[in-house]
């Protein structure tokens, strides 16, 4: 099993209180002390004041994770997972730990010495399907575009755009459950979007008809050297791109759930015209889900709520307190638009606080930025 022991836990008191990446220690108001490392050096969107009850990370108030033992922050292991239709959850699809369950989380690129350094760009096709986040129709004519990361989350230069089709020979067809029954089927088009530059903070945007979909704008994403696969045209399917390539599953999610997750979560009057939400998944280094872990805005989201354990079906769970489920899922919903602040904060076995990364993003209006968490990108670090 892939863990970090106790003492590289004790090094990451990370992220300064004053959010300059000095050592004032925290400020009026400041709850729980203020998570502590020189590597953070952005200015806060909104300087905060924390209550006693939260600790302050990254320009944001965390409300502090539980003590006891039974919800330290920890890997999700495949097995722990419901199956669909008997068929075990894998570590590519479900980002789980096909090993062990209940390890602790690996988060060594956040220590400093042990950094992930920074590649050399190179140029790749990306391509893949794009699926359907919860309940919707078949993801036809959903556009593709990637972006530059701009400053405080803005959108750079485009680089491309592709339109996912579910004529093409790559696109796949989606089996959907309900409590382990078949209830249906759509179809995920296919896109294909060549010189895309790895090692490269990138904003991909997904969208469709706004009378059946919501834009997403997905940060904290990279194509990194690491994962960039060789392969001839055609390889599998007509439409498969030759390489060098990278594969990456889009998302797409429907007006109908953009009205309903906030309704279930009890934000009774939805998110309000011109205003957005964040929503993403907490992982490790090592891209493992994380259960029990914390996270927090900044602006605050009116409602922040985490999810069921249920991938086939995943809901806001409004009893849920102790931080994410296995799936690792939050969503910060009603957040002004403009620049946010997004931090996560886990606690060790032994009751230790620790941070599990930070990232700027941007709230579009009437829409939902993904922001999931991989530990420290190598623009984060010195």
């Amino acid at each position: 099993m892939r863990s970090v022991t106790p003492p590289i836990f004790a090094s990451l008191l990370v992220l300064a209180g004053a959010c300059g990446g000095d050592d004032d220690g925290p400020g009026p108001g400041t709850g729980e002390d203020a998570l502590y490392d020189d590597i953070y050096e952005g200015s806060c969107v909104a300087e905060p004041l924390c209550e006693s009850f939260e600790i302050e990370s990254a320009c944001t108030c965390v409300t502090a994770p539980a003590v006891e033992a039974d919800f330290a922050t920890n890997r999700v292991g495949c097995a722990e997972l419901p199956m669909e239709a008997d068929a075990p959850r894998t570590p590519v699809d479900d980002y789980c730990d096909a090993s062990a369950s209940n390890g602790a989380p690996s988060i060594a690129c956040m220590v400093e010495g042990m950094y992930r350094p920074a590649g050399t760009p190179m140029m790749v096709t990306l391509f893949g399907v794009v699926d359907v986040f919860g309940n919707g129709g078949d993801a036809d004519g959903i556009t593709v575009e990637v972006y530059e990361e701009g400053p405080d989350g803005s959108l750079g230069a485009m680089i491309g755009s592709s339109t996912a089709s579910t004529a093409s020979d790559c696109s796949e067809t989606e089996i959907e459950y309900d409590n382990d029954m078949e209830v249906g089927e759509r179809e995920l088009g296919f896109y294909s979007i060549a010189d895309v530059p790895t090692e490269t903070p990138l904003v991909l945007r997904t969208s469709g008809m706004p009378e059946f979909w919501r834009d997403l704008y997905t940060y904290n994403f990279q194509v990194l050297n690491e994962d960039v696969e060789e392969g001839d045209a055609g390889e599998g399917c007509a439409d498969m791109p030759a390489g060098p390539r990278h594969e990456y599953r889009g998302r797409i999610l429907s007006r109908s759930d953009y009205t309903a997750i906030p309704l279930s979560a009890g934000l009774t009057s939805g998110i309000p015209l011109g205003s957005g939400g964040v929503a993403g998944e907490v992982h490790d280094c090592t891209n493992t889900r994380l259960e029990f872990a914390q996270v927090a805005t900044s602006p605050s989201a009116e409602v922040l709520t985490y999810f069921n354990d249920n991938p086939s079906n995943p809901l806001p769970d409004r009893s849920r307190t102790e931080g994410t489920s296995l799936l690792g899922l939050y969503a910060a919903l009603n957040i002004p638009e403009g620049p946010v602040d997004v931090a996560a904060v886990g606690r060790t076995a032994d009751g230790e606080a620790v941070s599990l990364g930070w990232y700027r993003a941007n709230v579009f209006p009437n829409a939902v930025s993904v922001v999931t968490f991989r530990g420290l990108r190598s623009q984060q670090t010195p």
